[in-house]
């Protein structure tokens, strides 16, 4: 068998010029593919630290809504309020510290946490005129509305600090029905 130019085959240029080609399309692929997953991780997260701080805020405002009587308790960072159906008194407070405080919520000596990795938590209480009143309020009695400011950070601690550490603040404001 004579070897001939007219052999079928590649040469080593070919192939080293297919193997440049297909090793810039996998980059380029692998580089998309990982901005697609970051950019989901920072959406996942948002969602999450969006819904934490918006069901803490919930949960808060609902029971100062249907607390029978007067706040007992009113600090910058927690309060305390009667439960509507027992009448024993409910604790919100942050507890720990930051960037992996808790929100908590206390009844009967029981300690439930509403949600973790809370950056910051204010009670701003208001009287019945509005006016802003100190904290801690001497008078809790007085206070006739209470502002919730709270700021929640993602929980996901691998990209804590990351492109996809999701920060959230949300602020809402209660007035105190039964008083």
């Amino acid at each position: 068998m004579a070897y001939g130019r007219n052999e079928r085959g590649f040469t080593v240029a070919e192939l080293l010029v297919a193997i440049a080609v297909l090793g810039l399309v996998l980059a380029a692929v692998t580089t998309i593919q990982q901005s697609v997953l970051q950019a989901y991780v920072a959406g996942s997260n948002k969602t999450e630290v969006q819904q934490n701080a918006r069901s803490a805020l919930e949960r808060i405002a609902r029971e100062l809504r249907q607390t029978p009587g007067a706040l007992t308790s009113a600090t910058a960072t927690s309060l305390t309020l009667l439960d509507q159906d027992t009448g024993t008194a409910v604790n919100y407070a942050l507890t720990g510290a930051v960037p992996n405080a808790t929100l908590t919520r206390t009844t009967n000596g029981v300690a439930d946490v509403v949600i973790g990795r809370v950056q910051a938590l204010t009670f701003a209480y208001r009287d019945v005129n509005n006016n802003v009143l100190g904290v801690p309020v001497g008078t809790p009695a007085n206070v006739f509305r209470v502002d919730i400011t709270i700021q929640t950070a993602s929980e996901d601690t691998l990209v804590a600090g990351g492109i996809a550490d999701t920060r959230a603040e949300m602020t809402t404001s209660v007035r105190l029905r039964n008083l």
